[in-house]
């Protein structure tokens, strides 16, 4: 920096401080405008290096005003112990405004969901389709073990051609018919063994 460029900041850093002055006193914008000869741009640049409104300069506010509510919150909780009522009063308000700065005046919320009493989950009702399969009644294993025995060709031999099963005393489903969802697949196993409808 040269030696003028030094002194036009010291001088433009030396106005801002007159111009904060003025301001903080109690004079209008417009008579600090007219008081130091600048124009609205002018005046609008000094007060952004004055009080910059940044992210970083929002933050360094935030963490001042703390520090002064935790001094405050010290003096009149004291207060507040030893039987004052205004100091405790002051001492909540204090409190609350702490939190509206860091943001944790929001009500938490809970939402209770509960699923119906008589639906089973659907993980029971996988489970129980599959112990359903593996529990067969003797009569049916000992059919299965039979044609084991005989061979799967022997036996079709022996018994004919299968007839296409109905899902639920529906249409025949011969393998090409529309694909089930999740849940009426597992509904169609579950339900697999039993006489009554869905």
């Amino acid at each position: 920096m040269t030696g003028t460029a030094i002194g036009t900041a010291i001088g433009q850093e030396q106005r801002d401080e007159a111009i904060a002055e003025a301001l903080t006193a109690g004079r209008s914008m417009r008579a600090v405008r007219k008081d130091f000869g600048i124009s609205i741009a002018e005046l609008d640049g000094a007060l952004e290096r004055l009080w910059p409104i940044d992210a970083v300069a929002r933050l360094r506010m935030i963490k001042s005003d703390l520090g002064k509510l935790d001094r405050l919150t010290q003096v009149f909780y004291e207060k507040a112990l030893a039987g004052c009522i205004q100091s405790g009063l002051l001492t909540v308000r204090i409190w609350e405004r702490k939190h509206e700065l860091l943001g944790m005046n929001a009500a938490a919320k809970f939402e209770v969901v509960t699923a119906p009493p008589e639906a089973p989950p659907r993980h029971e009702k996988i489970r129980a389709a599959i112990m359903r399969l593996t529990e067969q009644p003797p009569v049916r294993r000992a059919a299965i073990e039979r044609i084991d025995q005989l061979g799967p060709e022997k036996a079709l031999e022996m018994l004919g051609s299968p007839q296409p099963r109905r899902l639920n005393g529906g249409s025949p489903n011969d393998g090409n018919g529309p694909l089930l969802d999740d849940d009426d697949a597992v509904d169609t196993l579950s339900n697999a063994g039993h006489s009554e409808p869905k």
